[in-house]
């Protein structure tokens, strides 16, 4: 049974970009509410609970559930240590943050409504935007 870890140093301040962010990584069901409660995978229920919840039957056969805990100022990732190890080839968050920021610049780029540039240098994303 691997335990629950929350990222509190990782917020995602949007709930509509965080909703577009999972669904472009594949992880498009998911439940909405107050403090529900994350279950592992053998269907137990745990201790965590998160407002935004991807339930572990559409993440993996052997995952736990995927949640955001709603805090001051945004959301905080709530992921199991195996699926923190497995989901996304273990780079899950990396991934989700990613995807998370190329929403905001798009948000950014449709306010202003100007033009935006992605350059690639190594591992680094360059996103540029002109208006």
């Amino acid at each position: 049974m691997s335990k629950y870890l929350s990222f509190p140093d990782v917020i995602f301040k949007d709930r509509g970009l965080l909703l577009a962010a999972l669904a472009d990584l594949g992880y498009s069901q998911v439940e909405e509410g107050e403090a529900l409660s994350l279950f592992g995978y053998r269907g137990d229920r745990r201790s965590e609970t998160a407002e935004i919840v991807v339930r572990r039957h559409h993440l993996g056969s052997a995952s736990n559930d995927l949640g955001f805990a709603r805090v001051m100022g945004g959301y905080v990732p709530i992921v199991s240590e195996y699926d923190q190890r497995v989901l996304q080839g273990g780079q899950l968050l990396p991934r989700l943050r990613t995807a998370y920021n190329e929403r905001v610049v798009e948000e950014v780029r449709r306010r202003v409504h100007g033009t935006a540039r992605r350059v690639v240098e190594g591992n680094l994303v360059k996103i540029k935007i002109r208006y």
